[in-house]
């Protein structure tokens, strides 16, 4: 066991974090709490990349967790619908790169069903080919370089993280809670595709029995600061890449639990716990949400926000994608944050001392404080002035020019 502790990061104060236990999502107009919306998408966007087939056209009709895509370099490499019903939409963006499959939920839930496999007896292929099916090799990467990982390479190690430090993602104790038998048959999985070299990074704080007890893992914990919960931070300290040859896989506890569950019940987990949270979320109504993979930001959103100007983010406020209304929740993401437009320069902004302003740099006098239990009204303003960019390369020319003619 390696405990690793850094000192170095930076949690930012920033306001609107998510308290309290897991909630369900009510969606408007609905008299009871539902997580099944009219429209679910199974989001693309992370694979640009990637050269995907499709596998499915609009008004065709699909079961949740049926093969929709597959990765055209890696063939049987599937990305699955999130969703039982009919493919209402399919959106593209530059260059016809596939982007969403939106998909109309159908009124009853059915599941494409795969064959339960048992982790300790099957072989190496049966394992490969089931997770291949199932959707689970989209959500596996793989270092060096961040790509997907390739089912038929062997791994120097597998890296699990059991923990979270970036704003307003939710602790990996949420995912696991009540899917705890899953995660250990998905950890039994693992460390058959790497011979036993896989680690399970957790906090030194954490309590989940789940996580202390875990069978078939290297359990190792961790504390400190974000980016504590970084694969990069754990590779470095328990098994730094060397070569391009170091091939190793990096995933969360939520895709550990997805390959237990898909290996006991031969179905595809749509469940997860997500946050909504930011400076741009009414008071109270911030929190911890239990909902479905490929949910839709209106509904997110829906008697969240004031009126006003709000960037939406897909994932946390400093790795997230911006979204519109219409757009749909990352695939890989457990967060949904919402911060102010400041669209307004504030006069003479830089002569105040700057008590509400979070300065890390202690550039305002707010960076002197004590910071621990103060929090911050973030907006996306990045307080520049309004000036013309100017070619330095173009200026050199102008500049030969008139020494030459």
């Amino acid at each position: 066991m390696v405990h690793i502790r850094i000192k170095r990061g930076l949690n930012i104060p920033i306001k609107g974090k998510p308290e309290g236990t897991i909630q369900a999502l009510k969606l408007a107009g609905e008299s009871g709490p539902t997580q099944t919306p009219k429209f679910l998408a199974c989001d693309l966007r992370p694979f640009e990349d990637s050269k995907i087939r499709l596998l499915v056209k609009v008004d065709d009709y699909v079961k949740t967790g049926q093969p929709i895509a597959e990765d055209k370099s890696v063939p049987g490499r599937m990305w699955v619908s999130p969703a039982c019903g009919t493919v209402r939409e399919i959106r593209r963006g530059l260059k016809r790169v596939l982007q969403t499959i939106v998909i109309e939920a159908a009124q009853q839930e059915e599941f494409q069903h795969f064959e339960p496999l048992d982790a300790q007896k099957a072989s190496k292929e049966e394992l490969l080919n089931l997770l291949k099916q199932g959707g689970i090799f989209t959500k596996i990467r793989a270092r060096p370089f961040d790509l997907l990982a390739h089912p038929h390479q062997q791994p120097k190690a597998i890296f699990v993280r059991a923990l979270e430090s970036a704003p307003f993602v939710p602790p990996s104790e949420m995912q696991v809670a009540g899917h705890e038998q899953a995660f250990q048959i998905g950890l039994n999985a693992l460390s058959r595709l790497a011979d036993g070299k896989v680690h399970l990074v957790m906090s030194h704080e954490t309590q989940l029995q789940a996580f202390r007890h875990a069978e078939n893992a290297i359990r190792h914990t961790a504390e400190g600061p974000h980016p504590i919960a970084n694969a990069s931070v754990h590779i470095q300290e328990i098994a730094p890449i060397k070569s391009l040859n170091d091939l190793i896989w990096t995933l969360d506890v939520h895709t550990v639990v997805t390959i237990g569950y898909l290996l006991l019940k031969g179905q595809y987990h749509i469940e997860r716990v997500i946050s909504i949270a930011g400076p741009g979320i009414l008071p109270g109504k911030a929190g911890f949400f239990k909902i479905r993979e490929g949910f839709p930001i209106a509904a997110l959103i829906s008697g969240r926000i004031p009126r006003g100007l709000m960037r939406f983010i897909s994932g946390d406020p400093l790795n997230g994608h911006k979204v519109q209304v219409e757009d749909f929740l990352g695939f890989y993401d457990f967060a949904f944050s919402v911060v102010a437009e400041n669209v307004r320069r504030e006069f003479l902004h830089f002569f105040k001392l700057g008590l509400h302003k979070y300065s890390y740099s202690r550039a305002y006098l707010s960076g002197h404080f004590n910071n621990e239990d103060r929090e911050y009204d973030f907006t996306t303003s990045q307080h520049g002035e309004p000036r013309a960019f100017i070619d330095s390369l173009d200026i050199a020319r102008m500049s030969c020019s008139k020494r030459l003619g």
